[in-house]
């Protein structure tokens, strides 16, 4: 299964031997649309060697990340990641080409890293990593979830098992109106199960093997409200992160100030020399996650990096821009503090 990492650099190739040059063609739909007959975009270079397209912004174009909780495994906004197949050609000789291969993708709003190296074709079907146990807030019912991109023509035998202690709760991934085809799911991390009140184990299972495994826990906060902070990580898929502690809540308001003209020389008091126009504010809260594991400055990295970051469902702006990495040796407790910026105006002034 060819899995794209769309916003990093991901090169379509053409390097065949006694080639004048190259063609692809690019074709990009989403899940429940028709599949284009004619190419969304097409891209010629006239070079008698290998040729390489950079295709990733084209694709991006077609992803649009959003958000809703969900109580059982449920496919996906199809939006949250697209489709996109590669036609390859060889030219021949000046304007003739000669056809080479087709091939097949689907493409999420993910990224690699830099010591990565070469952007690659990603093979895990699960949109998460596994190391970081997920604490929770156990009075939200909105429980968090994975992301998992899954092509049935190589299996279609897909299962969720919920395990505390000796209690296994098995649940069918795949719906039966999903039969067929590639479908991005979204899995609860844990059910309202009683067995599971003091947190549980989730083994996703593909073709009867498990591939991905993830520890849930919930946390009651007695003292302060929680915050659930959603947000897109680096394998293009939901990230969950609640901020349990103490949250400052801040307003910053501007305006234009003008002189006015009084009314007539006898003017009227009440009215001053000055008044303010164009008025609107913004809001900022900074939050604390908490005593948290050392494991966490991956999810602080990739909330930084992320493009989509929502907190209780309204869309924020990371502002600030850096902070240190913790460790267990050197800070001991280790806790985050960051501050977001609410996306939008006080005012509602959308036009």
């Amino acid at each position: 299964m060819n899995i794209v990492n769309i916003r990093s650099p991901y090169f379509i190739t053409v390097d065949i031997a006694l080639q004048v040059g190259s063609k692809i063609e690019l074709f990009i739909w989403n899940e429940g649309t028709t599949e284009p007959v004619t190419p969304t975009y097409t891209f010629t270079k006239r070079i008698a060697q290998r040729t390489d397209y950079n295709i990733s912004n084209f694709v991006k174009e077609y992803i649009d990340n959003s958000i809703s909780y969900v109580g059982s495994p449920t496919a996906n906004n199809v939006k949250n990641w697209t489709r996109f197949k590669v036609k390859r050609y060889k030219e021949t000789s000046i304007g003739v080409y000669s056809f080479l291969n087709t091939v097949n993708y689907m493409a999420v709003n993910g990224y690699t890293l830099f010591e990565n190296g070469y952007n690659y074709n990603a093979i895990d079907v699960v949109l998460q990593g596994t190391n970081i146990t997920t604490y929770y807030d156990r009075l939200n019912t909105n429980y968090p979830y994975i992301e998992l991109l899954l092509d049935t023509t190589l299996g279609t035998t897909v299962k969720a098992y919920y395990t505390a202690g000796v209690t296994t709760v098995i649940v069918d991934v795949l719906l039966a109106a999903a039969a067929t085809g590639q479908y991005n799911f979204k899995v609860p991390m844990t059910t309202n199960n009683i067995n599971f009140a003091n947190g549980n184990k989730l083994d996703i299972f593909y073709n009867s093997l498990s591939i991905k495994t993830f520890t849930i826990e919930p946390i009651e906060e007695g003292k302060y409200s929680p915050v659930v902070c959603h947000f897109i990580n680096r394998f293009g898929g939901a990230q969950f992160l609640t901020f349990f502690k103490a949250k400052t809540n801040t307003i910053d308001v501007k305006g234009t100030s003008y002189k006015l003209l009084s009314d007539s020389v006898d003017y009227n008091i009440s009215k001053g020399q000055s008044k303010r126009f164009n008025i609107n504010g913004s809001q900022t809260i900074k939050l604390n996650t908490g005593w948290v594991d050392e494991n966490y400055s991956e999810l602080i990295t990739d909330l930084f990096l992320s493009e989509t970051v929502l907190l209780d469902g309204k869309p924020v702006e990371v502002k600030t821009q850096n902070s240190v990495l913790k460790t267990y040796l050197k800070d001991k407790n280790i806790n985050y503090e960051i501050e977001f910026q609410y996306a939008f105006n006080l005012i509602n002034d959308v036009v």
